[in-house]
Order: C-alpha cells, then sequence, then structure tokens
C-alpha cells in the first residue's frame, strides 16, 4: 500500500503545484454544544468536509468533519463517540494540492527542513493541563449554611520526553463544611480519580495502556483499572482487558472485582464515510464468582459531515436458569445537518437495571421481578436564521411498560448574539416538564457582554420557576403550587490566556425565605507548546 502512496506523491512532485506532505497540525481553541472551533497556522490544503483526527493518548482517531473555514480556523463538527477538551490537538489527513503563491516558491532544501520540522512538531512532546480551585456557598434564611471547596486537576501529556509514551490524568478532591457536625455525621472528604493511565505506542497500530481509562472502543463499560491492549491492522482492530471495575461505593481500586474480556472491530474512513463499529465480550467477577458476563457492541459513523450517528448495547448472557438472555442497555443518536442554518437531533434510549450476581446476590430476585426498561425519545432542532440569532425547540419523553416514572418535557429558545462589546449576547428559554406529581415550568432570561475585549465578561440572568404539584393525600399544609425567583450575576477575568477567575452571585426566594448563593473558581492552565 505504501509503494501506491509514494508513486502518487512522486508524480505530484513533478507538478507545478506543492502538497501538504505531513499532516498540519491544530488546536481545539472553543467547544459549543454543536460545534468544535479548530485554530491552524493556515489552512490552505484543507477543504470543507475534511476529516481531522485528534491526537490524544498516542493514539490518533478520525473525530471531526470541517463545515466551515477562515484562513486560520475551521468550524467542526464532531464524530458521535469522540470528546474533546479545549486545547486538544488535532490534524489534519489526507492529501490536497496548494497553488503556489506568487514570490512564495521555496528551494527544495527549505521545503525539506519544513517538513522535518512539521514531523517532529507532530510528534514531539506536549503537556497540556488544567488546575482548579472552586468554593460553593449556600446561605438560606430558614435553614443552616452549606460550603464546599473543590479542587480539579486534568493533564494530558502526549509523547514524554519525545519518547512513546503519553500519559493522562482527572483528579478530584471535594470536601463540605457543614455548619453542624453533629447533624452531618455522613464522610466530608472525598478524593476521585477519574483517569489515571499511561500509554505506550509502539507504533502507529498498537497502543497499550495501563491505568484507570475508559476505552474509546467500548465507552459503555466504564473505567477499567489494569491493562488495555489494541492492534490495528487495515480496516480492522482489535484489543484485550484486563484490571479490576471501581468499587461501587468508593470508586476507589478493588482488587476483588477483577474483569477480562476481548473484542474486534472496524473502522473505514473515506471521502463520504467515517465509520466505526465494536463488539467485544466482558465477564465481570466478585472474589472469583461470576458476577455478570454480557456482550457490548457500540457503532459511530458519520456520512458527508452532515449525518452522525452514534449506538451503543450490552446483552447480559449470564443469570440464574431460565432467566435467558437481557438486552440490558440500548442507545441510539442521530444529528442530522440539513442545512448551514438547520440541523436536527433524535435520541432513544432503553435501559434496565444491571444485576450483579455475587454484588446484590440477596437482592437478585426483587431485581428481576422489578425488570421493566426505563425508556426515553428525545428531538431537538436547532435553527439559525442569521449569524445574530439562533432558535431551538427540544422534546423528550421517559416511560416504562408498567407506567410508572413517566414525564414530559418540552423546551426552546432564542439566542441574540449581537456586537459582544456594545449590545451583547441575550438569550431567553422555557421550559415545560411533567410527570405523575408534579408540573414545573421554567422561563429564564440572561445578558452577557464583554467589559474589557479578550480580559473581562459579564451576565446577568433572572429565572422564575413555578411548580404545581398534584393532589396530595397526606394532607400536607404546603400548598399545591410553589414560585421560585432567581435572580444573578456573574463575572470572568481573564488575567492572562492561561489564568481565569469568575465569580456568581445569586438570590433565590422561596415563599418567604431568602437563600443567598456565592461561587467562586480560580482556573490556571498551563501548555508546554505556547510556553515555547
Amino acid at each position: 500500500m505504501l509503494k501506491h502512496w509514494y508513486v502518487i506523491l512522486a508524480l505530484l512532485l513533478l507538478s507545478t503545484r506543492t502538497v501538504a506532505q505531513e499532516a498540519v497540525p491544530g488546536e481545539v481553541t472553543f467547544i459549543t454544544a454543536q460545534h468544535i472551533y479548530v485554530r491552524f497556522d493556515r489552512t490552505e490544503g484543507i477543504a470543507v468536509k475534511d476529516t481531522l483526527e485528534l491526537v490524544k493518548g498516542g493514539t490518533v482517531s478520525p473525530c471531526l468533519v470541517v463545515t466551515s473555514m477562515s484562513s486560520t480556523s475551521c468550524v467542526c463538527t464532531i464524530v458521535s463517540g469522540c470528546k474533546f477538551e479545549k486545547g486538544d490537538r488535532v490534524q489534519t489527513r489526507g492529501l490536497h494540492a496548494i497553488e503556489p503563491k506568487e514570490g512564495t516558491r521555496r528551494s527544495g532544501a527549505a521545503r525539506t527542513r519544513t517538513v522535518e520540522e512539521d514531523t517532529l512538531g507532530a510528534r514531539g512532546e506536549r503537556i497540556r493541563g488544567r488546575l482548579s480551585a472552586a468554593t460553593y456557598s449556600t446561605i438560606p434564611s430558614e435553614r443552616e449554611s452549606d460550603h464546599r471547596v473543590m479542587y480539579r486537576f486534568s493533564m494530558n501529556a502526549n509523547n514524554i520526553a519525545n519518547s512513546k509514551f503519553s500519559a493522562e490524568t482527572y483528579l478530584n478532591y471535594r470536601r463540605l463544611y457543614p455548619a453542624s457536625m453533629e447533624n452531618h455525621p455522613q464522610r466530608t472528604e472525598f478524593f476521585n480519580v477519574y483517569n489515571l493511565e499511561v500509554t505506550y505506542a509502539p507504533d502507529s497500530n498498537t497502543t497499550i495502556t495501563l491505568g484507570r481509562k475508559i476505552n474509546n472502543s467500548a465507552s459503555s463499560i466504564g473505567a477499567i483499572d489494569g491493562l488495555q491492549v489494541e492492534r490495528r491492522n487495515g480496516i480492522f482492530f482489535a484489543g484485550a482487558i484486563v484490571g479490576f471495575r471501581p468499587d461501587i461505593h468508593t470508586y476507589g481500586l478493588n482488587l476483588d472485582l477483577l474483569e477480562y474480556g476481548g473484542y474486534v472491530g472496524t473502522q473505514l474512513t473515506t471521502s463520504n464515510v467515517n465509520s466505526r463499529s465494536t463488539v467485544g465480550l466482558l465477564q465481570q467477577t466478585n472474589n472469583g464468582m461470576v458476577d455478570r458476563r454480557y456482550a457490548y457492541l457500540q457503532h459511530s459513523s458519520t456520512y458527508k459531515g452532515n449525518l452522525n450517528i452514534f449506538s451503543s448495547g450490552e446483552l447480559d448472557l449470564y443469570g440464574t436458569v431460565g432467566s435467558g438472555v437481557r438486552l440490558t442497555n440500548f442507545f441510539l443518536s442521530s444529528r442530522y445537518r440539513i442545512s448551514r442554518k438547520v440541523d436536527v437531533f433524535a435520541s432513544y434510549d432503553s435501559r434496565r437495571r444491571v444485576v450483579f450476581y455475587e454484588t446484590f446476590r440477596n437482592d437478585v430476585e426483587v431485581l428481576l421481578d422489578d425488570d421493566d426498561a426505563r425508556q426515553g425519545a428525545r428531538v431537538r432542532l436547532n435553527v439559525r436564521p442569521t449569524k445574530k440569532i439562533g432558535l431551538g425547540m427540544a422534546y423528550s419523553k421517559r416511560f416504562q411498560a408498567d407506567g410508572g416514572n413517566a414525564s414530559d418535557n418540552i423546551g426552546g429558545y432564542v439566542n441574540f448574539n449581537m456586537d459582544p462589546e456594545r449590545v451583547g449576547r441575550w438569550a431567553v428559554q422555557a421550559n415545560r416538564n411533567t410527570s405523575s406529581y408534579v408540573r414545573s415550568d421554567v422561563l429564564s432570561f440572561r445578558h452577557s457582554r464583554t467589559l474589557v475585549p479578550k480580559h473581562v465578561t459579564m451576565s446577568v440572568y433572572y429565572r422564575l420557576v413555578d411548580y404545581l404539584y398534584a393532589n396530595r393525600s397526606d394532607g400536607s399544609p404546603v400548598s399545591a403550587r410553589t414560585s421560585q425567583r432567581y435572580y444573578g450575576a456573574d463575572i470572568s477575568v481573564n488575567f492572562a490566556r492561561s489564568f481565569s477567575f469568575m465569580v456568581l452571585g445569586e438570590l433565590a426566594t422561596l415563599l418567604d425565605e431568602q437563600n443567598y448563593r456565592l461561587n467562586m473558581t480560580l482556573v490556571k492552565r498551563f501548555d508546554s507548546k505556547k510556553q515555547r
């Protein structure tokens, strides 16, 4: 296969065009619910509907499709199943011819040096991270005050010391400060490790991961404490997993919960289609006894950059005699971009209680008797008639076979994104949720604007929440209708590109109560590439 590419490359070099021979690196600069914004030094050679790859943890995955672009940035849609953070590194894939501009033709030696520099830059070390400290205080007028502090640290180190080793981590520490410890005997300190792993990539087709990590090829499994290996060969890939489930109560390491399994899949990438499918088997144990055995499936695909599909499912294969196979979880979502101004999203999920036969051995019969699937459907429509106006509507429904736990939710929004420094941004949202015991109506208004370009932004908001309860049979004196009002403001200050501070204040009224909330967050970001 490589010989064919060498022949094509040689023919292109003989022409009068300059060819982008290496992947062009870029960086995620902004994330919205619908789009990912990527910045490049230049976008020459990139075209609409091109696929961009996420470079993370020593692996490269096709995760973005270009929908529009400028001279230095691209607006992209995300391939279902991929997750992004601000500052993530991406790169182009495929070859595109670039017409040389007048006076910009370089010598062969200069082009060679540039290619070598780009290659080293793409494979070289890059360490990015985020450290934050936050306080959350609630001061009610009728109850005791509540205070919390939270620290978060995340880091992504690619090709450490220009090696084949990479690492990722996400840590969270939380401490509660209740007003009275006597009335709050529960645990007040929590330290959670959500991600802590080292990856070794001996070549571009193999990854070996040790530590706690969620496998992107089988995300429904959740975090795995142990060893994960994946090998790709053309459009096919296969992987093996051996490790432990996090403790069900503390989310810590539990060596009694051994799990192991494997998976196979295919990944197809063409000019029109990006598709990745996985099927696997996993056995989970508790003190050596079989706790759960199931098959899992996952699929994600993008067609022409307009249609995104993601689905996952779990099929339990182990149980008591006569219990048979159970479809435990099934999820399907799809997003279709009708045009630049209109897109629609829909999803459906069906979930049953997962039964661990050793962990819940005394409750298995009760769990299986209450085996109705909790189901849900959701649809959302977004319309952008102009660059400054955005409209949207969403409807979701939750239900189950016996008619219990049913709810309907309908909402909509209007956004006016005017001049951020003069007129600012305005947003109006409305939502109604109806269940068997209460109906809630929410109406909110928000205005945000830039006070100092690139440094200071602020927002003010007002939210009205109205609850209408069903008739109560317990004779409760609480009114059947209750209303809450929220008045709030926040301000965000960027002292530098990597350092920011945010403070939020809110007053909430409920009947005769007046409750105050004060949140403060301090964030420090670092990126070794920007520091060089």
